[in-house]
């Protein structure tokens, strides 16, 4: 390969980081035939909870993991990473949903400048909602992290998109989520001391639904659950568009937590027993914080982590029925798993 093609295929290339509670995953691809062909993945665990709740806390050493997967990812693909995009996740989300219409000249047809002028003035409208709700919250900012259409019309007509059409008046409806701005900076200061220019950033429960649940299934109100260590996402679905966002600041960690509890081990521990159990062995062993070693059947720990178990699913159940209204007609549960290198993989529903 050339060197303009190299330079070539580094511009091309897409590298995004998940900055987990538990663990940092890289993944670099290229778009090809309308699909994105994994090139690389890479994930490393926090050494410590630099993470809370999908939040940055530690910067520095969340930047040091970060960097860790940003050289293994460089050495594999011989070339330097400078761009990224990432996924915002933290304890405190917001969401608007606004309809906003923007008067057209008829005589030209509608292109992106258009489109994108009435979704910023959307996004504009529910940052102004959002601050009227909050009245005098102790003077907090807040940035928009991503926006979801639910749909647009053209002179009250509705349209999967509206460019090249031509009318009067365009019209949209979307959901706008918005995070305080310590959760945005944190990923921006991170960012920074990884020597990585951050290209875009999302919501976690967006990015998740679009890599799960394709367009044709959104006709249906189907339920996104994305459980983490830290939050669980939530994402759900109706008439052909993503209608609501939203997570709860409980996931993967109770349950370790609740096992720390029952058998008096620290974190790692904890973390390794509930890993033992889901790979289905039938004695897990263990040594606790005094330098004591068990054993115990698996069945004992599920038993004994079942109610964390079920808090959580209760937890789940009731910000859906909040955000949905009424039970949805499926729900799709997954979890986020570290990547296997070089196998692309989406994630699990």
């Amino acid at each position: 390969m050339t060197d303009a093609e190299d330079r070539s295929r580094e511009e091309r290339v897409i590298f995004a980081l998940d900055i987990g509670t538990r663990s940092v995953t890289g993944v670099v691809g290229e778009i090809e035939n309308g699909m994105l062909r994994v090139l690389g993945v890479e994930t490393q665990e926090h050494a410590e909870r630099a993470v809370v709740d999908g939040q940055i806390e530690d910067i520095e050493q969340t930047a040091r993991v970060a960097r860790m997967v940003k050289q293994r990812l460089e050495q594999r693909l011989g070339f330097t990473l400078s761009e990224v995009y990432v996924a915002a996740a933290g304890r405190v989300l917001k969401t608007k949903r606004v309809a906003c219409a923007l008067e057209l000249d008829e005589k030209k047809p509608v292109g992106q400048e258009e489109l994108f002028k009435l979704e910023s003035k959307a996004i504009q409208q529910a940052y102004q909602a959002l601050l009227e709700e909050l009245g005098g919250d102790g003077g907090v900012t807040y940035y928009c992290v991503g926006h979801s259409v639910i749909q647009y019309t053209l002179d009250g007509y509705a349209f999967s998109t509206l460019v090249n059409h031509r009318g009067r008046q365009a019209a949209v409806e979307l959901i706008a989520t918005f995070l305080p701005s310590e959760v945005v900076e944190s990923l921006y200061g991170a960012m920074q001391q990884t020597e990585l220019t951050i290209m875009s950033i999302t919501l976690e429960p967006i990015a998740a639904i679009s890599a799960v649940i394709p367009q044709e299934l959104r006709l249906l109100n189907i339920a996104l659950v994305d459980v983490g260590a830290g939050t669980s996402d939530i994402a759900i679905t109706n008439n052909g568009s993503v209608c609501a966002y939203t997570m709860a600041t409980m996931a993967g960690d109770e349950i370790t937590e609740r096992v720390m509890r029952e058998f008096l081990v620290d974190f790692q521990m904890a973390e390794k027993m509930k890993f033992m159990l889901s790979e289905g062995k039938e004695l897990i062993a263990y040594c606790d914080i005094l330098g004591f070693e068990y054993s115990i059947p698996s069945e004992e720990l599920r038993q004994r982590i079942l109610p964390a178990v079920e808090e959580l699913a209760q937890t789940i159940a009731q910000q859906i029925l909040e955000i949905n209204g009424a039970p949805p007609m499926a729900v799709f549960m997954g979890r986020r798993a570290s990547f296997r290198p070089s196998i692309p993989r989406r994630r699990s529903a």
